[in-house]
């Protein structure tokens, strides 16, 4: 199945099987990751369709199922990270501090992405506020 194949011994523990081929691993993963994604943008877009036709309660269902494709791909991407992390293993003794480094630096710009993210929304509201504001007055 893989197109690229890792062609290595690489062994990770997946679904609580110790000793899984990588590839076999990666290819699973992959295809439920792209069967769900495919089943959400299907049925987002059967929704929209009904929703045309106002048939709002038809809707709901197909509504829950979307749900339900996000909570799996959650938790197959959750698998997806922890197959990375077998494959990159524990760091060595003299590759310890560094990783710690590296992984600091990392939470830091996550979050200071999400805090860029967060002000970003925050003036975008003020602005539609002020514009609001603005329409009323010239009205």
């Amino acid at each position: 199945m893989s197109s690229v194949g890792s062609s290595c011994s690489t062994v990770v523990s997946f679904r609580g099987e110790d000793g899984v081929d990588l590839d076999q691993a990666l290819d699973e993963l992959y295809r439920e990751i792209q069967h769900n994604l495919n089943h959400s943008q299907v049925s987002v877009r059967e929704m929209a369709r009904l929703k045309e036709d106002d048939e709002f309660k038809d809707c709901v269902p197909i509504h829950f199922a979307v749900l339900d494709y996000c909570d799996v791909l959650s938790g197959l991407f959750n698998e997806l990270k922890q197959v990375s992390k077998d494959v990159l293993g524990k760091p060595g003794k003299d590759d310890k501090d560094e990783y710690k480094k590296m992984c600091d630096e990392r939470k830091e710009r996550i979050k200071k992405a999400k805090d860029d993210a967060r002000e970003e929304t925050k003036k975008e509201k003020e602005l539609i506020a002020k514009a609001k504001q603005l329409a009323i007055i010239n009205e």
